[in-house]
């Protein structure tokens, strides 16, 4: 971990509340885990860093107390402290635990190596380095360099957290999503084959996973439980000439299986082939009466994943334009503050016009919302980017955003927690978020009590007397509970009633023969469909009414009582099926 050079209050406020969530981290982790520290300024400061300590009998305690001792010093350099911890990771006697690295900074790497894709070198020995192990990177403030945490993340199949705003809640979130991931590792060195036997691959959208040369192998490494990888597969059949006009659907369209290694044993496993087959649709150009162009649209889920992976060229060609701007401007930066307001001011109009262009323009865009995808939170996530910008807190948000659905894994931003960027969470991650949230609840007044500050502070939230703990705080917080239970009940009861009408389709009419039937069933496939396109409208609409409904009691039960909810202290609902994350984690 290396701290900027800075105003000393401003880095031991950080420092301290990086102390805080480490020291959460360090209590959450098992007896048989073990960690180190490597603290680290231009050069790797040995008296401020551990070897690797089990965290069992004393270790735990020694580790908190190293933890106290760190201190901010000197400039940054990331390259000594990454190979420094490859080594220790390299060295150890037990190889069976999986490792990772944690990369933390809130400054610019001043050694004068450039961590870029365009700058290092395909050969360059450092993305060898990278590539040992997953390195999950943190900026906080907005001083630091997301473009170097961003590179340094996904080089090595890592995830990159940006912070720049609400420290107090957010840094500890951070820690612990990523931790709860570390704690759920089922599988390493995994690889998704995709082949086709009918069908030429003509290319493989994999977000940043990399591909396997032209074998159609997916390298993801490390799997967490309960984590979902999608790619888009782009296939292509030549030789139709000689098929006679329309539907042909006896080809085999995708064979993939997975090969990875137990977390336990490190037994290479492979999986049983699952083959989909694809049908094709011949038209003649001289018939009057052609089959559309895409008379098979592309199912929702990979509607859905076709867009996000565009949405993230998109913001790849926005950062393009900014950086060559920044380069450009040349000393437009300020060191302590980030990038020069007047060029993220640029950035928030250039990414605010692409955006409102592809909306109006890009057609998976136009199918999705015609096929009732609900592509809010992409919409809602890009517009609180164009506010962060306008606000100069840096594109960290950006290169993180893009960081957690390269990877399709979660991160931790300082944008609003929409579904676009939670989604990814499993439910261990969603429990170790609430365990920091609470701690970092129970914590603050400690903290405020230590820096002397005042209540009237603008990073602390205003509850009136007698709702923290009293009957009037639990008596609203009932209402408010109940009322979302009434309005969730509703849209389930809707939903419930379109299922029921869905099973109990009937046949079109009683066949007769071999023929008749499967025209019948035919015509009970168009009839489904029907009523799952007008199933998804309902339902949608119903969730559109109960929202509104929601915002306007909250409202209400806002006026009523007057207080301020503290940032971050909206949180999705657990999930039931969590299970016993402890007692299964892995080593680490």
């Amino acid at each position: 971990m290396g701290w900027a050079a800075a105003p000393p209050e401003k880095v031991q406020s950080r420092l301290g509340l990086l102390k805080r969530a480490m020291k959460f981290i360090i209590s959450h982790l098992d007896n048989d885990d073990r960690l180190a520290v490597v603290a680290f300024n231009n050069q790797v400061i040995e008296s401020c860093s551990t070897e690797i300590v089990e965290i069992s009998g004393g270790g735990r305690k020694s580790m908190i107390d190293k933890v106290d001792g760190l201190l901010a010093q000197g400039d940054t350099a990331f390259k000594p402290s990454l190979e420094h911890a490859v080594k220790l990771l390299d060295d150890r006697v037990d190889k069976q635990r999986v490792g990772f690295i944690l990369l933390i900074s809130d400054g610019l790497d001043n050694s004068g190596f450039k961590w870029s894709n365009e700058i290092v070198a395909p050969t360059d020995p450092v993305r060898n380095l990278l590539r040992k192990y997953p390195v999950h990177t943190f900026g906080f403030c907005t001083g630091h360099d997301p473009k170097a945490l961003h590179f340094i993340a996904k080089e090595s199949n890592g995830t990159y957290f940006s912070i720049t705003d609400n420290l107090e809640s957010k840094i500890m979130e951070a820690f612990a999503v990523c931790l709860a991931g570390f704690k759920t590792v089922v599988a390493i060195d995994t690889c998704v084959h995709i082949t086709s036997r009918d069908y030429e691959i003509k290319r493989i959208d994999s977000g940043g996973y990399t591909q396997q040369g032209d074998s159609g192998g997916v390298l993801i490494g490390t799997l967490y439980a309960g984590e979902v990888k999608d790619f888009v597969v782009y296939l292509e059949k030549d030789n139709t000439g000689r098929m006679s006009r329309g539907k042909h659907g006896d080809f085999n369209g995708v064979t993939a299986n997975v090969t990875y290694k137990d977390v336990w044993d490190r037994q290479p496993i492979s999986t049983d082939s699952c083959s989909v087959p694809l049908p094709v649709f011949v038209v003649d150009c001289s018939d009057a009466f052609p089959l559309p162009e895409n008379p098979c649209p592309p199912f929702p889920v990979v509607l859905r994943q076709i867009v996000r992976f565009k949405v993230l060229d998109l913001l790849a060609n926005v950062l393009k334009e900014f950086y060559a701007l920044k380069k450009q401007a040349g000393s437009a930066i300020h060191r302590e503050k980030g990038d020069d307001p007047v060029l993220q001011a640029i950035a928030a109009n250039l990414l605010q016009r692409k955006w409102e262009e592809f909306k109006q323009s890009d057609e998976s865009w136009v199918q999705a919302r015609r096929a009732f995808l609900d592509l809010g939170g992409i919409d809602k996530d890009i517009n609180a980017m164009v506010d962060s910008l306008k606000r100069a807190m840096g594109v960290g948000c950006i290169h993180s955003w893009m960081s957690c659905h390269e990877m399709q894994r979660a991160t931790v931003t300082s944008l609003p927690a929409h579904i676009a960027t939670t989604e990814f969470r499993t439910s261990a991650m969603e429990v170790m978020a609430q365990e920091a949230h609470k701690q970092s609840v129970k914590e603050a007044p400690v903290q405020d009590q230590d820096a002397g500050r005042q209540s009237t502070d603008t990073n602390h939230h205003l509850v009136p007397p007698g709702k923290e703990t009293g009957t009037g705080g639990n008596c609203l917080s009932q209402a408010i509970c109940k009322q979302a239970i009434q309005l969730l009940d509703g849209i389930e009861e809707r939903f419930e009633q379109w299922c029921k009408l869905d099973r109990e389709v009937p046949p079109a009419f009683q066949p007769s023969s071999e023929l008749e039937a499967d025209e019948s069933r035919n015509l009970a496939s168009v009839l489904r469909v029907d009523i799952s396109r007008a199933r998804q409208h309902d339902v949608y609409l119903a969730a559109v009414h109960a929202i509104n409904q929601w915002r306007s009691s909250s409202s209400r039960s806002g006026d009523k009582y007057a207080h301020e909810v503290p940032p971050g202290s909206h949180h999705k609902k657990q999930n039931q099926e969590s299970g016993d994350a402890e007692s299964n984690a892995p080593r680490i």
